[in-house]
């Protein structure tokens, strides 16, 4: 026959049962602080990671002239000779492939040309300039008295690989826009046009995926820090 169970037995399993309770609590307690930790950290270790990898995108600056050598009644024919200098912030080499110059009056393109590949070390400035083909456009106010109106615009396409490591993109297509719609008025006896000198607004997906992981990055610190309030607040 069994022996009847004593209240000590009892009390001695339900110690146990306790203990072993309070050991399961704390390792559930444990992986939930670690699992908790890593994913705090991991995102912000992640986005910084990114944007480190992103070189900073490369300054365009502009100078131009207008070179008139015909004018009729409803268009006129030129010349338009752009110095461009370019700066390397980065301290690794910055290589390009052939760089597209396009120069447009509004939407419409009015003449193009290729610039030869290059290699721009890192902290340089290199200046080069470009002569587009003769052209022609459309008179948009020809009168006595105000001469001729054209809004210019001058775009460089440039595909772009940096000499470190970049990821997720190894090569950038860089979108440079200058001068973006300067109106120019000059009377009909004017021959040539000194536009003057105008920074370019730089765009490529290296400068997008770092805008990008900032805003991601911001945006989480703050989700954590009203998260880490409230359960602070609750405790």
């Amino acid at each position: 026959m069994s022996q009847p169970t004593t209240p000590t037995t009892a009390a001695t399993a339900t110690k146990l049962y306790s203990k072993k309770a309070q050991v399961y609590d704390c390792i559930v307690f444990f992986l939930f602080i670690t699992v908790s930790s890593i994913l705090i950290v991991s995102v912000p270790v992640i986005t910084r990671g990114v944007i480190f990898l992103q070189p900073e995108t490369p300054q365009f600056n502009v100078s131009s002239s207008l070179t008139i050598l015909n004018v009729s009644s409803n268009a006129i024919a030129a010349n338009f000779n752009v110095t461009f200098s370019t700066k390397n912030p980065n301290r690794k080499t910055m290589s390009y492939e052939e760089i597209v110059a396009l120069l447009l009056d509004g939407n419409q393109s009015l003449s193009a040309i290729t610039i030869p590949p290059f290699h721009q070390p890192g902290k340089t400035l290199k200046t080069f300039q470009v002569a587009f083909p003769t052209f022609f456009f459309q008179v948009k106010d020809n009168s006595s008295s105000r001469g001729a109106a054209v809004s210019l615009t001058t775009k460089l396409h440039a595909r772009a690989k940096y000499g470190g490591w970049t990821w997720p993109v190894e090569k950038d297509l860089i979108k440079a826009t200058c001068g973006d719609d300067v109106k120019v008025d000059f009377a009909s006896n004017v021959t040539t046009l000194v536009l003057g000198s105008s920074e370019c607004d730089v765009n490529g997906q290296w400068k997008r995926i770092a805008i990008k992981c900032s805003r991601i990055f911001r945006n989480y610190i703050y989700v954590v820090s009203i998260v880490l309030f409230i359960l602070f607040v609750s405790l």
